[in-house]
């Protein structure tokens, strides 16, 4: 299929939708590298560091975390309690010194889906395991527009459905004309599981993962440019 039959594709589902859920690491924020790093800061005192390859496979895309983690390296000596806490303060120090990043395009999204016409035919939220606070803060110091936010607060995490779930319980939508732009197996899987439809977002650490999804697009700045370029009708 060609790259055109692709985009028109795609174009016909977007303008069959009624609302698009966003996760936020991976896709609206490039904040999976920090992540990375305020876990091995965390895990030092013993001695260990995750490799970026298990990294963005076991962690950012299947979800394993540390449990995973210590599976495979046979970690038993690691303290769970005391390495996730460290990880938690660390990252939330640098969502509050401005370190994570937004991608780019993100704020203009952010606002064009807020903004006239736009707003009225399509609502959207942001639908991720990171606590809203963080993804409230982080957005705030990228200057973006803070929309609605499910977080993983109280809710079972991705692979379960129940953050999509519960966003498009606030919207008022069907999950069966609901997009869900995500960048991860278990984010995918979750989507699916409730229902959605499933968009693939590809960004630089997870186009070598064979992760399957309904639709598959290059960047969140892909739907941007359709809808500034009036593409949909």
């Amino acid at each position: 299929m060609t790259k055109q039959l692709v985009k028109h594709s795609f174009i016909g589902v977007l303008d069959a939708a009624v609302a698009f859920l966003f996760d936020f690491d991976g896709v609206l924020a490039d904040s999976e590298p920090l992540f990375r790093r305020s876990w091995n800061i965390a895990l030092a005192p013993w001695g260990h560091e995750i490799s970026p390859e298990d990294y963005w496979k076991y962690w950012s895309s299947l979800g394993e975390g540390l449990e995973g983690e210590i599976r495979r390296y046979g970690l038993n000596d690691i303290d769970v309690y005391l390495a996730g806490k460290r990880q938690k303060t660390i990252y939330e120090n640098f969502v509050n010194d401005g370190l994570v990043p937004l991608f780019p395009g993100t704020a203009r999204l952010l606002e064009t889906l807020s903004s006239g016409e736009i707003a009225s035919r399509w609502q959207f939220c942001i639908a991720s395991n990171t606590p809203a606070r963080l993804i409230r803060s982080i957005l705030q110091k990228g200057g973006a527009k803070i929309p609605l936010i499910v977080g993983g607060d109280n809710l079972k995490k991705k692979p379960a459905p129940d953050i999509f779930l519960r966003a498009s319980e606030l919207l008022d939508v069907n999950p069966l004309t609901t997009l869900v732009f995500e960048d991860s197996w278990k984010g995918v899987t979750a989507a699916e599981k409730g229902g959605f439809i499933s968009v693939l977002v590809l960004n630089s650490h997870n186009r070598r993962l064979d992760i399957k999804s309904e639709f598959v697009i290059d960047s969140i700045q892909f739907v941007l440019d359709l809808l500034i370029e009036g593409s949909l009708q």
